[in-house]
């Protein structure tokens, strides 16, 4: 039922709040030296027409040219429903996210290329990151 309410929640498109004062276009702490996209990562509106025009079941993943430990994906999950994850560095440092809203996961991932951290602030993020330990 709470994943319900959130999908709904991500359909009205709402902005997340912001504290008063609090700067919009901070830089992600937790963003490791040298992170940047990769060569042949899409910015602004070629990304943005890349999440848009993925098919059902489609994905996108954009890479750090720094750290191939460093990425973000999206998958367009055949049930019309985004999954969005990132990974910092390490397998224990990867989070996921669903969706409903292409907007949000556009704004997510030009936020990831940039840099900046207000790409996690829209989600709610679950750590995966035991999916990628060794047993």
């Amino acid at each position: 039922m709470e994943d319900l309410v959130f999908q709904l929640i991500d359909a009205c498109g709402l902005p997340p709040a912001r504290l008063e004062g609090e700067d919009p276009v901070d830089i992600d702490p937790l963003a490791h030296p040298g992170h940047r996209p990769g060569d042949g990562s899409p910015y602004g509106s070629a990304l943005e027409k890349a999440v848009l025009n993925l098919p059902r079941d489609g994905h996108l993943v954009l890479e750090c040219a720094a750290d191939e430990q460093c990425y973000a994906q999206v998958w367009h999950r055949p049930d019309g429903t985004y999954q969005l994850e990132y990974r910092d560095l390490a397998p224990a440092e990867h989070y996921l996210t669903r969706t409903v809203s292409a907007e949000k996961v556009v704004a997510a991932l030009q936020g990831w290329t940039a840099g900046g951290a207000g790409r996690r602030d829209a989600f709610r993020w679950e750590s995966i990151g035991s999916w990628f330990a060794d047993s």
